[in-house]
């Protein structure tokens, strides 16, 4: 008696220690021991429930059962769904102690593999659509200019700049999605290099220069002394505020002015230097509130013929995001309509 209650105690502290989700079944079939893991995929669990009770699956308590009887785990996972919205793998595999014979269950929650393979499914899905569009542009328009239309010097000038449009479209779109492959790889990377903040800002304004002269717009820097280096990759940052900018320069009013200010972060208990904040106010139509949780989606625009119209791929952003997660810092993003929008980005020093 006393052996299988040391017996239980120890099953029990090893099971609550274990990060899976494992349920123990004795030969009556029926749950001796279960940790936490189990009880967040497995609603209203309790000890001394039947395994059919529990998983509600004929397949699965003759599996137990099976692995009771002949002593051999069964490594072959069975895919179990829970709720509506969750499935899970079930392992089944045997435990002997001294005379008492159990089953082990692990269940491996399969949501978020599911979750992967579905956000995989609709980025392939938006890339091809994407790319089909300028390349059915093209195409179409070879087609014409192959034609008595190649003649008129007019039509072949106007369709081979819209050609040239198309081009640079789907040469930006395998850009920026190479760039986003590049960001989302090193994400987990450790920064070992420090940056000064203001130098990168007024590279990126540098940057930008020509697409400013071009929309007719002007860009002020509100500079600030004292501005301490921050950990951050150069060149990282730089495209952050690059594809900030040109965001700005795209969507703003005509012959409007975009501010870029920067500011110290101190800690709210003390007096402490804990960042710096740098943003970009622009003077736009702004963006109803309902779109802003969703623009650092991938291929998400809120005005999707203006988009395309100015050569925006949809990625900008969703690479802002990734970088500055590799930098622990964030992007916040406020808009009033009919008055402008300012996205704020935060990094700790």
């Amino acid at each position: 008696m006393c052996r299988n209650s040391n017996l239980d105690i120890s099953l029990e502290t090893l099971i609550n220690s274990i990060g899976s989700a494992v349920l123990v079944f004795d030969k009556s079939l029926t749950v001796r021991y279960f940790n936490k893991e189990a009880e967040k995929i497995i609603l209203q669990l309790r000890k001394n429930l039947a395994a059919e009770a529990i998983f509600n699956n004929k397949k699965i308590s003759s599996q137990i059962l099976d692995c009771l009887k002949t002593n051999k785990s069964n490594f072959n996972k069975i895919r179990y769904r829970t709720t509506a919205s969750k499935e899970v793998a079930v392992n089944i595999k045997s435990l002997r102690e001294s005379k008492v014979n159990l089953a082990v269950v692990t269940l491996s929650d399969l949501s978020p593999l599911s979750e992967a393979k579905m956000m995989r499914s609709d980025f392939v899905s938006n890339v091809s659509h994407e790319i089909r569009s300028p390349l059915t542009s093209i195409i179409g328009f070879v087609e014409t200019l192959q034609g008595p239309v190649g003649e008129d010097k007019e039509k072949r000038e106007e369709f081979l700049r819209v050609i040239s449009n198309e081009a640079n479209r789907m040469t930006n779109l395998v850009s920026d999605l190479l760039s986003l492959s590049l960001v989302e790889a090193k994400e987990k990377r450790e920064i070992k290099g420090r940056v000064k903040p203001k130098e990168v800002v007024k590279s990126a304004i540098e940057a930008v220069k020509p697409l400013t002269v071009k929309k007719n717009k002007k860009i002020i820097f509100e500079d600030v002394e004292n501005i301490s280096e921050i950990p951050g990759h150069q060149d990282n940052l730089l495209r952050v505020f690059i594809n900030l900018l040109e965001n700005s320069l795209y969507y703003s009013e005509e012959n409007s002015t975009i501010t870029v200010s920067i500011k110290k972060i101190f800690s709210s208990d003390s007096e402490a230097e804990t960042g710096v904040e740098i943003s970009v106010n622009d003077k736009s139509s702004g963006i109803p509130s309902e779109e802003i949780p969703r623009l650092t989606e991938r291929f998400y625009r809120v005005d999707r013929s203006r988009s395309r119209i100015e050569g925006g791929t949809g990625l900008g952003l969703a690479i802002v995001k990734h970088i500055l997660l590799r930098h622990n810092g964030k992007l916040s993003i406020e808009s009033i309509r009919g008055k402008g929008s300012t996205f704020t980005v935060h990094l700790p020093s």
